[in-house]
């Protein structure tokens, strides 16, 4: 008798997930060292983008959650973004490309997401350590 395996999601959609949370918080955190006093809100919309982490076990509902989140995260970036919420319009991209970068179902294209998703972490980080 075999057991089934049970399939959670692939470790670079785990990884694409957490760095659409914490990429935007590191400007927003020096910010906030600068009088601006957005460290709640910033943290309560990283603790949104991280949701679909808690479903890390169950593929169908990490990809709905991901639906979920994004759509609910893109209008707040663009009603957020007196208060540097547009930080977060990149997550949104990458939780879109987290939803597809597992390399048991489509191999080359996760890799291509994968690395489009770490790109996208390196541009916004880059441009903000250029400031």
């Amino acid at each position: 008798m075999q057991a089934a395996a049970r399939e959670g999601v692939h470790p670079w959609q785990f990884g694409l997930v957490l760095l659409a949370a914490t990429t935007p918080l590191i400007p927003l955190i020096s910010w906030s060292g600068q009088g601006y006093d957005i460290l709640s809100l910033a943290l309560v919309t990283a603790g949104v983008a991280a949701l679909p982490l808690l479903l890390h076990a169950r593929p169908s509902g990490f990809g709905w959650c991901i639906a979920v989140v994004s759509v609910l995260l893109l209008p707040w970036t663009f009603v957020g973004a007196m208060a540097g919420m547009f930080l977060f319009f990149p997550s949104v991209l990458q939780l879109w490309l987290a939803a597809g970068a597992d390399p048991r179902r489509r191999p080359t294209a996760a890799k291509v997401m994968t690395v489009a998703g770490l790109l996208l972490s390196v541009v916004v980080l880059a441009r903000f350590l250029s400031e």
